[in-house]
């Protein structure tokens, strides 16, 4: 949800100069902290939940069908960000697509029976560090770690460990705001398979069309992933509305221009700050 953030992301880090990153550990340990937080002014939790959806063949004869509701964690401090995910799937779809969203990957060619699996995925944590917030200027360096708690027999993950690597940078002209990524991702080869390590890049934009309300679009390029596989390619359309202080709402639509993308996907997002 990163590349969909953006705007609150940068806000929040103008109104709070002493604030900045985070990393993503996992939400039992993020609650236990809640009353240090309580203690800590320039500090920042955030919990945020929803529903996203998707439908594409991803290279296979038939359709995937994924819902995914995603349980995160976001804690701030000085100059860190640090991040937690973890979905619950239900997905239905040849055997050969496995995991979901931006981990999503087709073995096998495409070939395997269809079936309907439904779990938690992997578990994601990430860190990053502002390393330049100047003016108009902000600029994120990270890293990220997938954990391989998905069930593989049941296509909801590889089995394997992806580590990642990446930058963000963020412009504001006015009411607008400007950015982008840039980051390479190893991945864990499953028994029998020698995946390509890909790197991958965003660009977006969002306008501050009213002070609690911003709109923005967003373009997602990834290498491919198999040699049989192919480029992702993806944009996103995104509006973001905060309630008040603490909530925030996030809804937005995706579409795919190659076989490792989906071909329609939706989700809506709720966000709470404590």
């Amino acid at each position: 949800m990163m590349k969909h953030a953006a705007w609150f992301v940068r806000v929040k880090i103008r109104r709070h100069k002493n604030s900045k990153r985070i990393l993503k550990i996992k939400l039992p340990l993020l609650l236990c902290l809640l009353p240090a937080l309580n203690a800590h002014a320039d500090e920042a939790f955030t919990f945020s939940s929803g529903v996203d959806y998707s439908t594409g063949k991803y290279g296979a004869a038939d359709k995937t069908e994924t819902l995914s509701i995603p349980l995160s964690a976001k804690y701030e401090f000085s100059d860190w960000t640090l991040r937690a995910t973890i979905p619950y799937i239900e997905s239905t779809g040849p055997s050969s697509v496995s995991g979901s969203g931006a981990d999503r990957i087709t073995l096998n060619n495409g070939q395997g029976s269809r079936h309907k699996a439904t779990g938690f995925g992997d578990f994601v944590v990430a860190a990053s560090n502002s390393v330049l917030a100047s003016g108009p200027w902000l600029i994120d360096v990270g890293a990220k770690v997938k954990f391989a708690t998905a069930d593989k027999n049941e296509g909801l993950g590889t089995g394997e460990n992806d580590y990642s690597i990446q930058t963000e940078i963020y412009r504001t002209l006015d009411r607008h705001t400007v950015f982008g990524t840039l980051g390479y991702k190893k991945m864990g080869d499953p028994e029998g398979l020698n995946l390509k390590n890909p790197w991958f890049t965003s660009a977006g934009w969002s306008f501050r069309a009213a002070q609690p309300t911003a709109v923005g679009l967003s373009y997602d390029y990834r290498q491919k992933i198999t040699e049989n596989g192919a480029p992702l390619r993806e944009v996103t359309g995104f509006v973001t509305h905060k309630l008040d202080q603490h909530w925030k709402i996030q809804a937005y639509a995706v579409t795919g221009f190659s076989k490792a993308s989906p071909d329609l996907g939706a989700g809506i997002f709720v966000f709470y700050l404590h």
